[in-house]
């Protein structure tokens, strides 16, 4: 599902489905959860084609390294290191930079503010 916010203009959200991506069973399809056992290789495909189905280029999405904590970052472009350091939320004002958030059980946070022209992104759960 691919949307756009009907007040704030440029803020855009996209939700994913389970399929189309490469990972083998139990993870299949297309899973984009680096902790969960899956082949990193099949991740790191998965995330990249999620990306292009959207428009988006896969080096300007920021992906989280999710640990059911409260720490968030700010930042201006995709991470230098790998995995992406431990925090459940992601906050930026570079215009074209995008926001990954993943859920199972737990809910994203989406906010976006027109006037600052800042945007975020949140895990909010609790393990298990």
């Amino acid at each position: 599902m691919i949307g756009q916010h009907d007040t704030v203009s440029g803020a855009h959200f996209a939700f994913t489905d389970r399929w189309g991506g490469v990972s083998a069973v139990p993870y299949e399809e297309l899973n984009l959860g680096g902790a969960v056992g899956d082949d990193p290789a099949a991740v790191r495909a998965n995330r990249e084609l999620a990306a292009k189905s959207l428009g988006l280029d896969p080096a300007r999405v920021v992906w989280m390294n999710q640990v059911h904590g409260d720490d968030v970052a700010v930042v201006d472009g995709p991470w230098t290191t790998d995995p992406a350091p431990p925090v459940d939320g992601l906050v930026t004002a570079v215009r074209g930079l995008a926001l990954a958030v993943l859920t199972a059980d737990c809910v994203p946070v989406l906010l976006a503010d027109p006037v600052a022209g800042v945007v975020a992104a949140a895990h909010a759960g609790r393990p298990g």
